[in-house]
């Protein structure tokens, strides 16, 4: 009889002791052919490892971001003339982790390339290489290693590519220093056909994240060659496309220009970020002028997502940002960001207007992020069942016979990781049910975004993402990705799934250098991603937008934009805020960064520099306006313009910084009308040259070009608001690259700006006061405005602050 378990039961079949003896007969009886085809293979001579002891390189195409960054060696890094260790037929220690002997240990620098030197043409059969994984100190596996061979150590073609023999979301370490060694082996070319090629030269590429424990790389096969040498195989590995995806393109997910639009329920004190209403929306999709009047559309595809410190019922981590734990907190979300009447509806509602007024039939594209979902026992009722639903391994313990084992281990780490896809497809399908519910007129939802900017391998986040590709692609959604540089994200994003990537500088928020845009624009042509421009400040913007013109990802790639909350809304509206504020020194360079950014979106901006006023009004008889280039970029002429308010200060003299007066041509003139014109021209030794020096400082280590001297004039004491950068004014760099001057440092008197912002002074003045003499005043500097939506609404606030103020004016004053 034959006895077969079936979850610890055992089943007997009786009656078939004859067909077994037969089949053991067969076994022990070999036929003719098979002696024939024994001998054959006993005569083959095995397979050996041909790259035991073999002369290996290890290189760091991608190295020069950390240094940019700033960011240096990890103690336990091996250099790259250890490359020997991967080839001297050792494992590394899987005992104990910091025992690196016979590991070779990466970190950070994104891709690795690992040549093995055969030393002969030989035919390879086999390639295997292992990494380490312990996810408590965040050793990782690479998501996917591809192999390459050449037979001249020049012309590499690609073989395929290999994943991990077991998932990265599965682990099994038992002591405090062991380590979990994953293999990854390719026996099979691309195409599915066995490999058995002649080369020599065998290459390995992968992505490194933070830390990578690599051992040995072992290369089965034949040494030499028998018979004539045939060519290698050609394969798209679709790892470097080698260019910008094409804006629109399915290469860019359809993206030409995407606005991120940052949402959620904020603490009380904090509303105004996430409060979107019909005209704050209309500020971002269509681009409007000083006057509230509708010129064209500006962002017509958004990317939605949680801002990190909205509230969700699981509270913020330590760092402030929410927790996504739950439905609960997930539907937190949703929930605000269609509620009627506001945020997505409040945007359909603008789109419908700019279509009317524009007489245009535009739909808005909307990408929907997916926050990054905690591991938790009870994540929510996704079955219906009213059953808890972990996303914790260990929770399925019970579920699996022997969850000591390593089997057992495994299938508990697979039962979690089904349930966290599942929740991701509950999201997923919510989004879809809520916009289908709401019949968005004017929106569309075109696909999904992954928040996390960064991938955890060990929290089996690689896996998670691709079975989100699968559900998403076979819903015909784009799915999309904006991963920051440093990590190996910059390479991940297409083993992932991702249909389109842009990658992050980050030199806006971090200790950076300007050589991260050229750098980072290389690595977006060669992986086939784009560049994101990220707003923290206009002397940081700048180069940005600069370098998207010099490096062509403003017109021939997709842009994303990150700005913040409410800065652009800030812009369209800077002379008459929507709250009602009185305009301030910034109004200016709020509006400045809005219509920078329109250009920039329309591929119309030309490269700008900035300068920065630094006034001291201390002294009457020695007021000093200290003009610096933040961000310079080796400027050797130019020409600026500053204004002053001549019947408060008179312009006396001008001084140059010790370090430039040798060096330094300069030549200013006072037109004595409140402008002092200066041009300046140095040798290209000491062009005005600055960067990066500090966190978020533009200012720091800025080159002053001159200091002008003023001495006060009549009664009124000036302020610092008395001088100000006019917006008119160019650079030009030392290889000839002329630069425009961003715009104005503050309000420039006798400008149209300075008209409205006198109107809105007026009207604010009057609901003040409600004194008569000051509704005249206000009324007559409403009238000198062109008629448009922005003297409407001024017009509307001065006659309810007249009707408050309880008095009837004349027919006169009417009039």
């Amino acid at each position: 009889m034959i006895a077969i378990r079936l979850k610890k039961k055992w089943a007997v079949f009786p009656g078939i002791y004859l067909t077994i003896a037969c089949l053991m007969l067969q076994l022990f009886i070999p036929s003719a052919a098979n002696a024939e085809e024994t001998a054959s293979l006993a005569k083959q001579p095995q397979d050996v490892n041909l790259a035991l002891n073999k002369p290996v390189t290890v290189s760091e195409p991608n190295a020069i971001f950390d240094t940019i960054q700033g960011i240096g060696k990890y103690g336990k890094e091996s250099s790259l003339d250890e490359a020997g260790k991967l080839t001297d037929g050792r494992y590394g220690d899987i005992a104990n982790w910091e025992n690196t002997k016979d590991w070779f240990v990466f970190y950070r620098k994104l891709k690795r390339e690992v040549v093995v030197d055969l030393e002969e043409m030989s035919t390879v059969k086999r390639i295997a290489t292992g990494f380490g994984q312990r996810n408590d100190v965040g050793i990782a596996p690479p998501v996917a290693v591809r192999f390459y061979a050449s037979q001249d150590g020049t012309d590499y073609r690609y073989l395929g590519k290999a994943a991990p023999d077991e998932p990265l979301y599965f682990a099994r370490t038992l002591t405090a220093s062991d380590m979990h060694r994953k293999t990854y082996v390719l026996d099979r070319l691309a195409d599915g056909s066995h490999l058995n090629i002649q080369a020599r030269y065998i290459k390995l590429e992968f992505a490194i994240n933070f830390f990578g424990w690599m051992d040995e790389i072992e290369v089965w096969g034949q040494p030499g060659v028998s018979g004539e040498t045939t060519p290698l195989p050609e394969f798209d590995s679709e790892w470097e496309p080698g260019h910008y995806p094409m804006p629109g393109s399915a290469e860019a997910a359809g993206i030409k220009d995407q606005f991120l639009w940052y949402s959620g329920p904020m603490k009380t004190g904090s509303e105004y970020f996430t409060d979107w209403t019909k005209e704050k929306a209309e500020a971002f999709l269509a681009y409007k002028d000083i006057y509230g009047n509708i010129r064209d559309w500006f962002f017509t595809d958004l990317l939605a997502l949680p801002v990190t410190s909205m509230v969700t019922p699981s509270g913020s981590d330590a760092s402030g940002n929410a927790r996504f734990v739950t439905m609960d907190d997930l539907n937190a979300y949703l929930d605000f960001i269609f509620a009627p009447g506001a945020q997505l509806s409040a945007i359909d509602e603008a789109a419908g207007s700019i279509n009317r007024l524009l007489k245009t039939k535009q739909t808005v594209r909307v990408t929907v992020a997916i926050p990054q979902i905690e591991e938790s026992s009870d994540f929510g009722d996704v079955s219906g069942n009213g059953e808890p639903f972990s996303l914790r391994a260990a929770d399925f313990a019970g579920k699996v016979d022997d969850p000591g084992s390593y089997e057992g281990l495994k299938q508990m780490n697979e039962l979690a990781f089904r349930n966290k896809t599942a929740a991701v497809k509950w999201y997923i399908d919510k989004v879809g049910r809520l916009f289908q519910e709401k019949e968005f007129s004017n929106l569309k939802l075109d696909g999904f975004y992954w928040y996390h900017e960064r991938i955890g391998e060990t929290t089996g986040e690689a896996e998670l993402i691709q079975e989100t590709a699968k559900l998403l692609h076979g819903r015909g959604r784009t799915f999309t990705w904006i991963p920051y540089i440093g990590p190996g994200s910059a390479y991940q994003w297409r083993d992932l799934g991702f249909d389109a990537a842009s990658i992050q500088p980050g030199f806006a928020f971090g200790v950076s250098k300007k050589a991260i845009f050229p750098n980072v624009a290389e690595l977006a042509r060669k992986t086939g991603a784009s560049v994101e421009v990220e707003y923290d400040d206009y002397r940081t913007l700048a180069p940005y937008l600069n370098h998207g013109v010099f490096e062509g990802y403003m017109t021939d790639a997709p842009n994303t934009y990150y700005l913040a909350a409410m800065p652009i809304v800030e812009g369209a509206y800077a002379y008459t805020p929507l709250d009602d504020r009185a305009p301030d020194a910034m109004t200016s360079i709020r509006r400045s960064v809005y219509d920078r950014l329109y250009e920039y979106a329309k591929d119309r901006y030309e490269p700008r520099f900035t300068v920065t006023l630094e006034t001291n009004v201390a002294q009457p008889t020695d007021m000093q306006v200290k003009a610096k280039v933040p961000l310079a970029d080796g400027f050797t002429d130019g020409e600026i313009s500053i204004a002053h308010v001549p019947e408060k200060a008179r312009f006396d003299r001008y001084t140059l910084p010790d370090n430039l007066k040798p060096y330094m041509d300069v030549q200013v003139q006072d037109n004595g009308a409140g402008t002092v014109s200066i041009r300046f021209h140095t040798d290209a030794a000491h062009a005005l040259e600055a960067d990066l020096l500090a966190k978020r400082s533009p200012m720091t280590g800025a080159p002053e070009l001159l200091t002008l001297h003023f001495t006060a004039a009549g009664h009124a004491a000036p302020t610092s608001r008395d001088f100000m950068l006019r917006p008119d004014g160019e650079m030009m760099r030392k290889d000839g690259t002329l630069y425009r001057n961003w715009g104005a440092s503050d309000i420039v008197p006798g400008s149209p700006e300075h008209a409205l912002v006198l109107g809105v002074e007026g009207v604010k003045r009057f609901e003040i006061s409600h004194l008569k003499e000051d509704w005249k005043k206000a009324k007559d500097q409403l009238k000198k405005l062109p008629k448009s939506p922005v003297r409407e609404r001024l017009e509307a606030r001065l006659k309810q602050a007249k009707q408050q103020a309880g008095f009837t004016a004349s027919n006169a004053d009417e009039e």
